[in-house]
Protein backbone atom coordinates (compact mmCIF):
# COMPACT_ATOMS: atom_id res chain seq x y z
CA UNK A 1 0.00 0.00 0.00
CA UNK A 2 1.03 3.20 -0.82
CA UNK A 3 1.55 6.01 1.83
CA UNK A 4 -0.78 8.61 0.23
CA UNK A 5 -3.19 5.19 0.54
CA UNK A 6 -2.66 4.99 4.08
CA UNK A 7 -2.98 8.65 4.48
CA UNK A 8 -6.41 8.58 3.13
CA UNK A 9 -7.66 5.73 5.09
CA UNK A 10 -6.39 7.55 8.27
CA UNK A 11 -8.11 10.16 7.05
CA UNK A 12 -11.60 8.28 6.94
CA UNK A 13 -11.41 6.67 9.89
CA UNK A 14 -10.59 10.13 11.78
CA UNK A 15 -13.85 11.27 10.46
CA UNK A 16 -15.75 7.85 11.24
CA UNK A 17 -14.49 8.71 15.06
CA UNK A 18 -15.08 12.04 14.97
CA UNK A 19 -18.80 10.96 13.95
CA UNK A 20 -18.86 8.25 16.67
CA UNK A 21 -18.31 10.44 19.96
CA UNK A 22 -20.83 12.76 18.05
CA UNK A 23 -23.35 10.11 18.18
CA UNK A 24 -22.33 8.48 21.47
CA UNK A 25 -22.25 12.03 23.44
CA UNK A 26 -25.54 14.07 21.65
CA UNK A 27 -27.24 10.84 21.22
CA UNK A 28 -26.93 8.20 22.94
CA UNK A 29 -25.57 8.75 26.66
CA UNK A 30 -23.63 11.63 27.06
CA UNK A 31 -20.37 10.20 27.20
CA UNK A 32 -17.61 9.46 24.27
CA UNK A 33 -16.82 6.58 22.88
CA UNK A 34 -12.92 7.65 21.56
CA UNK A 35 -12.26 10.61 23.71
CA UNK A 36 -11.15 9.06 26.97
CA UNK A 37 -9.94 12.21 28.42
CA UNK A 38 -13.54 13.86 28.35
CA UNK A 39 -14.55 10.67 30.16
CA UNK A 40 -12.17 10.57 32.21
CA UNK A 41 -13.11 14.30 33.29
CA UNK A 42 -16.66 13.56 33.20
CA UNK A 43 -16.63 10.58 35.76
CA UNK A 44 -14.22 12.48 38.15
CA UNK A 45 -16.66 15.59 38.35
CA UNK A 46 -19.75 13.54 38.65
CA UNK A 47 -18.63 11.73 41.56
CA UNK A 48 -19.31 15.01 43.45
CA UNK A 49 -22.22 16.19 41.68
CA UNK A 50 -26.03 15.98 43.00
CA UNK A 51 -27.70 14.94 39.66
CA UNK A 52 -24.28 12.90 38.91
CA UNK A 53 -23.88 10.27 35.98
CA UNK A 54 -21.40 8.17 36.53
CA UNK A 55 -22.58 4.96 34.56
CA UNK A 56 -22.31 6.27 31.10
CA UNK A 57 -18.67 7.53 30.93
CA UNK A 58 -17.58 4.27 33.53
CA UNK A 59 -19.28 2.09 30.64
CA UNK A 60 -17.46 4.29 27.68
CA UNK A 61 -13.79 3.89 29.50
CA UNK A 62 -14.48 -0.08 30.24
CA UNK A 63 -15.82 -0.97 26.81
CA UNK A 64 -13.30 0.93 25.31
CA UNK A 65 -10.54 -0.65 27.05
CA UNK A 66 -11.82 -3.91 26.84
CA UNK A 67 -12.12 -2.92 22.84
CA UNK A 68 -8.21 -1.95 22.62
CA UNK A 69 -7.50 -5.30 24.64
CA UNK A 70 -8.93 -7.06 22.24
CA UNK A 71 -7.69 -5.43 19.31
CA UNK A 72 -4.12 -6.61 20.42
CA UNK A 73 -5.04 -9.70 20.85
CA UNK A 74 -6.02 -9.87 17.41
CA UNK A 75 -2.85 -8.16 15.90
CA UNK A 76 -0.42 -9.59 18.46
CA UNK A 77 1.63 -10.86 15.74
CA UNK A 78 1.84 -7.85 13.12
CA UNK A 79 5.67 -7.22 12.49
CA UNK A 80 6.90 -3.42 12.56
CA UNK A 81 7.40 -1.98 8.87
CA UNK A 82 4.48 -2.90 7.35
CA UNK A 83 2.44 0.16 5.88
CA UNK A 84 -0.97 -1.69 6.90
CA UNK A 85 -1.31 -5.18 7.56
CA UNK A 86 -4.58 -7.62 7.09
CA UNK A 87 -4.66 -8.02 10.63
CA UNK A 88 -5.03 -4.47 11.30
CA UNK A 89 -7.75 -4.54 8.56
CA UNK A 90 -9.51 -7.45 9.90
CA UNK A 91 -9.62 -5.94 13.53
CA UNK A 92 -11.39 -2.89 11.53
CA UNK A 93 -14.06 -5.31 9.51
CA UNK A 94 -14.86 -6.57 13.07
CA UNK A 95 -15.21 -3.12 14.74
CA UNK A 96 -17.38 -2.41 11.39
CA UNK A 97 -19.66 -5.26 11.40
CA UNK A 98 -20.55 -4.16 15.53
CA UNK A 99 -20.93 -0.31 14.39
CA UNK A 100 -23.28 -1.64 11.94
CA UNK A 101 -25.41 -3.69 14.61
CA UNK A 102 -25.19 -1.23 16.74
CA UNK A 103 -27.14 1.33 14.03
CA UNK A 104 -29.20 -1.03 13.79
CA UNK A 105 -30.33 -1.21 16.94
CA UNK A 106 -29.83 2.66 17.43
CA UNK A 107 -32.48 2.57 13.99
CA UNK A 108 -34.63 -0.02 16.29
CA UNK A 109 -35.04 2.05 19.74
CA UNK A 110 -34.79 6.03 18.09
CA UNK A 111 -38.51 6.97 19.28
CA UNK A 112 -38.67 10.41 17.85
CA UNK A 113 -36.07 13.21 17.93
CA UNK A 114 -35.19 13.51 21.47
CA UNK A 115 -33.48 9.94 21.68
CA UNK A 116 -35.77 8.78 24.62
CA UNK A 117 -34.01 5.34 24.53
CA UNK A 118 -34.36 3.20 27.81
CA UNK A 119 -31.73 2.75 30.00
CA UNK A 120 -30.57 -0.24 29.13
CA UNK A 121 -30.80 0.51 25.54
CA UNK A 122 -28.71 3.50 26.10
CA UNK A 123 -26.23 1.16 28.18
CA UNK A 124 -26.09 -1.54 25.39
CA UNK A 125 -25.73 1.11 22.51
CA UNK A 126 -22.74 2.89 24.49
CA UNK A 127 -20.81 0.16 25.68
CA UNK A 128 -20.87 -1.37 21.97
CA UNK A 129 -20.21 1.78 20.12
CA UNK A 130 -17.10 2.09 22.38
CA UNK A 131 -16.19 -1.09 22.37
CA UNK A 132 -15.69 -1.06 18.69
CA UNK A 133 -14.11 2.49 18.80
CA UNK A 134 -11.30 1.27 21.01
CA UNK A 135 -10.37 -1.87 18.54
CA UNK A 136 -9.69 0.76 16.23
CA UNK A 137 -7.20 2.44 18.40
CA UNK A 138 -5.68 -0.64 19.33
CA UNK A 139 -5.18 -1.68 15.60
CA UNK A 140 -3.59 1.76 14.75
CA UNK A 141 -1.17 1.66 17.32
CA UNK A 142 0.40 -1.11 15.51
CA UNK A 143 0.87 1.43 12.78
CA UNK A 144 3.25 2.89 14.75
CA UNK A 145 2.84 6.54 12.80
CA UNK A 146 4.29 8.36 15.28
CA UNK A 147 1.68 11.42 16.90
CA UNK A 148 -0.92 10.35 14.59
CA UNK A 149 -4.08 8.48 16.16
CA UNK A 150 -7.35 8.81 14.11
CA UNK A 151 -9.65 8.05 17.44
CA UNK A 152 -8.81 11.05 19.76
CA UNK A 153 -6.84 14.35 18.81
CA UNK A 154 -5.55 15.81 21.81
CA UNK A 155 -2.09 13.89 21.19
CA UNK A 156 -1.85 14.66 17.57
CA UNK A 157 -2.90 18.61 18.42
CA UNK A 158 0.30 18.35 20.80
CA UNK A 159 2.96 17.04 18.47
CA UNK A 160 1.29 19.23 15.43
CA UNK A 161 1.85 22.29 17.63
CA UNK A 162 4.83 21.07 18.83
CA UNK A 163 6.29 19.99 15.59
CA UNK A 164 5.27 23.28 14.16
CA UNK A 165 7.53 24.97 16.87
CA UNK A 166 10.33 23.14 15.79
CA UNK A 167 9.58 23.48 12.02
CA UNK A 168 9.72 27.75 12.54
CA UNK A 169 13.09 27.13 14.54
CA UNK A 170 14.93 25.01 12.06
CA UNK A 171 15.39 22.27 14.45
CA UNK A 172 13.58 19.35 13.51
CA UNK A 173 12.92 16.00 15.85
CA UNK A 174 16.20 13.57 16.52
CA UNK A 175 16.14 10.36 13.95
CA UNK A 176 14.09 12.70 11.37
CA UNK A 177 14.46 11.08 8.10
CA UNK A 178 14.51 14.56 5.90
CA UNK A 179 12.44 17.83 6.83
CA UNK A 180 10.29 17.15 3.95
CA UNK A 181 8.77 14.08 5.83
CA UNK A 182 8.69 15.57 8.59
CA UNK A 183 6.16 18.31 6.88
CA UNK A 184 4.33 15.72 5.34
CA UNK A 185 3.67 14.30 8.84
CA UNK A 186 2.89 17.37 10.07
CA UNK A 187 0.45 18.10 6.84
CA UNK A 188 -1.12 14.70 7.73
CA UNK A 189 -1.68 15.60 11.77
CA UNK A 190 -3.45 19.09 10.48
CA UNK A 191 -5.85 17.49 8.27
CA UNK A 192 -6.90 14.71 10.82
CA UNK A 193 -7.74 17.44 13.23
CA UNK A 194 -9.82 19.60 10.18
CA UNK A 195 -11.64 15.95 9.33
CA UNK A 196 -12.57 15.48 12.80
CA UNK A 197 -13.89 18.47 13.42
CA UNK A 198 -15.97 18.39 9.89
CA UNK A 199 -17.05 15.21 11.14
CA UNK A 200 -18.29 16.61 13.65
CA UNK A 201 -20.12 18.73 12.22
CA UNK A 202 -21.63 16.56 9.93
CA UNK A 203 -22.69 14.50 12.55
CA UNK A 204 -24.44 17.42 14.33
CA UNK A 205 -26.26 18.28 11.02
CA UNK A 206 -27.74 14.49 10.50
CA UNK A 207 -28.69 14.43 14.27
CA UNK A 208 -31.04 17.36 13.44
CA UNK A 209 -32.08 16.43 10.28
CA UNK A 210 -32.25 12.56 10.06
CA UNK A 211 -30.91 11.00 13.68
CA UNK A 212 -31.81 7.45 12.50
CA UNK A 213 -29.17 7.82 9.84
CA UNK A 214 -26.46 8.55 12.42
CA UNK A 215 -24.61 5.16 12.93
CA UNK A 216 -24.47 5.28 9.46
CA UNK A 217 -21.30 7.54 8.77
CA UNK A 218 -19.05 5.56 11.40
CA UNK A 219 -19.98 2.01 10.32
CA UNK A 220 -19.77 2.65 6.54
CA UNK A 221 -16.76 4.09 6.62
CA UNK A 222 -14.54 1.52 8.83
CA UNK A 223 -16.05 -1.03 6.33
CA UNK A 224 -14.89 0.84 3.27
CA UNK A 225 -11.26 1.05 5.44
CA UNK A 226 -11.25 -2.50 6.65
CA UNK A 227 -12.21 -3.96 2.70
CA UNK A 228 -9.76 -1.59 0.95
CA UNK A 229 -7.25 -2.64 3.28
CA UNK A 230 -7.78 -6.40 2.91
CA UNK A 231 -7.42 -5.49 -0.85
CA UNK A 232 -4.28 -3.34 -0.79
CA UNK A 233 -3.05 -4.51 2.52
CA UNK A 234 0.08 -6.58 3.27
CA UNK A 235 0.43 -10.46 2.48
CA UNK A 236 -0.97 -12.16 5.17
CA UNK A 237 1.67 -14.84 5.23
CA UNK A 238 4.27 -12.02 6.42
CA UNK A 239 1.93 -10.56 9.17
Amino acid sequence: MRASERDLLLLILAVSAGSADGWSYFGIGHAFVANMTGNTVLLGVDLFRHNRDVLHPGIAIACYAAGVVFAALLTRNVREGKSWPRPVSATLLIESLLLIGAEVAWTAFLRGPSYNLAAHQRNWLLGGVAFAVGMQSGAMVQLRIPGVVTTYITGTWTTLMSGLARLARGKLPPRTRSKQAFEERLLLQGSLLAVYFLSAMLTGWVLENRPSAVGVIPAALVFVVAVFGLARGGDPAMD
